[in-house]
């Protein structure tokens, strides 16, 4: 593969650019308190969340219990947006799980999922 490039643009690479970044990174992290062994478990974590949640069939207490776990979890996160697929049935879920969303501070917008994709069958929780 070639490639041209003005030799304006260039610079020297210097040896210890990953050990300086490195530094940074461990400089970073320090400031805002976070150990390594957190940063592990918040890497962890973001690398096997899922960002749909489905409680349909679940008794309303467990459902409620799945929901916060995972809204705890996509709050770590950092997750912008997740959706919870609960059904549409009688709307017992639905009201349970919106009644809980709107009492998490962190929470700044919940709706319907749009028809084409779920409807009312689906919450959508924007953080």
């Amino acid at each position: 593969m070639r490639t041209k490039m003005r030799l304006n643009r260039l610079e020297h690479a210097t040896e210890n650019t990953e050990k300086d970044k490195t530094e940074e990174r461990k400089e970073s992290l320090a400031s805002y308190g976070i150990s390594k062994e957190t940063r592990k478990t918040i890497d962890a974590h973001k690398s096997n969340f899922h960002q749909d949640l489905d409680v349909r069939g679940m008794r309303g207490d467990e459902a409620l219990n799945a929901v916060q776990h995972f809204i705890d979890d996509a709050i770590l996160v950092g997750m912008p947006r997740v959706r919870i697929l609960h059904g549409k049935g009688n709307g017992i879920l639905r009201q349970l799980i919106r009644q809980y969303v709107s009492s998490i501070p962190n929470v700044t917008h919940y709706a319907d999922e749009h028809v084409q994709f779920g409807g009312a069958g689906i919450t959508v929780v924007d953080f």
